[in-house]
């Protein structure tokens, strides 16, 4: 397959500023009091930088866009032309007005015209356009990929929803709707906002959340609600005898850990104890092994107590 051609975007390198001499400063100073002549002649120019786009170009810039972004759509006729008009509205103004000068040294006892001639080569006005092409295709492929519909979604938006769902859930925010969340997930996708900037953020919708947990959650950008309750569900999940990734954010015990300081984060939160004894009447314990030995345990001891014998 013939490698993809890459539209080319025409633009006027731009000169270095040095320093001029007294006499050529002077000169346009003079130019620059007269309002700054289009005459070449009287010491200044004018260029444009734009990018104009064929059919073929912006097709080309489309699906570079759409591999990049995973974009599982196709681009019609009237697309394209829909692209090519916001694309020229969109550069139209990006255009910015830069002056650059350069100097020529002039000998000593220059005449005028030696000078006036040196002059009108050291000044012009420059319309660089700070459109940027590539990224602006990017945006416009990204707005057109509907997070609301996850069934239309590429690898990369998938991931990053994915992503993000997991951190929210790590932090369990009643402040937090998985519309925004697919809002988040979009941007990081993009590559607009990274995951870790995202935590950041929820971070402190956690600090109004679980008040109590605030300053720990200030000493580290990264930590989330689940990390602090990371030693409940592990005494959790021992006593259930389960694997601790089974234990969510939601779980009773967690809960009753994580909520108990109220709104204003002044309650007094359970101890380790109490929360080993609330977990043991929760109906799955009644399945371990470890609540069979201790039924076992206890009936031995009543059987004994009642003089049967067991050993």
């Amino acid at each position: 397959m013939a490698a993809k051609k890459k539209p080319v975007v025409s633009a006027t390198p731009l000169k270095t500023a040095q320093a001029l001499s007294p006499e050529v400063q002077a000169i346009l100073d003079k130019i620059g009091s007269m309002g700054g002549s289009n005459n070449p002649n009287a010491g200044t120019d004018t260029s444009t930088s734009v990018t104009k786009l064929t059919k073929e170009s912006a097709r080309l810039y489309l699906q570079d866009a759409a591999d990049a972004a995973d974009y599982m759509g196709t681009f019609s006729n009237a697309d394209i032309a829909q692209f090519m008009k916001e694309f020229d509205a969109q550069q139209a103004l990006s255009v910015a007005k830069v002056i650059t000068k350069t100097a020529s040294k002039t000998v000593p006892d220059a005449t005028k015209g030696a000078v006036d001639s040196t002059a009108s080569s050291t000044a012009r006005t420059e319309y660089p356009s700070l459109f940027k092409p590539t990224e602006f295709a990017s945006d416009w492929v990204w707005s057109k990929i509907n997070f609301k519909d996850e069934k239309t979604l590429g690898t990369k938006s998938i991931t990053a929803l994915s992503q993000v769902r997991n951190v929210i859930d790590q932090f369990q925010l009643l402040g937090v709707s998985d519309a925004e969340a697919k809002i988040a997930a979009k941007q990081i996708a993009m590559g607009k906002k990274t995951i870790a900037e995202y935590t950041t953020d929820l971070q402190q919708i956690a600090i109004k959340e679980y008040p109590q947990f605030a300053d720990r959650f200030k000493l580290d950008p990264t930590l989330t609600t689940y990390d602090i309750a990371s030693p409940i569900i592990n005494m959790v999940a021992k006593t259930l005898e389960v694997d601790p990734k089974t234990i969510k954010m939601d779980n009773p015990i967690v809960l009753a850990y994580t909520r108990s300081a109220g709104a204003d984060g002044k309650g007094t939160p359970p101890s380790y104890y109490d929360l080993l004894l609330k977990t043991k009447q929760l109906p799955e314990y009644q399945k371990t092994q470890q609540a069979n030995n201790e039924a076992r345990d206890s009936a031995s001891s009543l059987g004994r107590a009642l003089g049967y014998g067991l050993q």
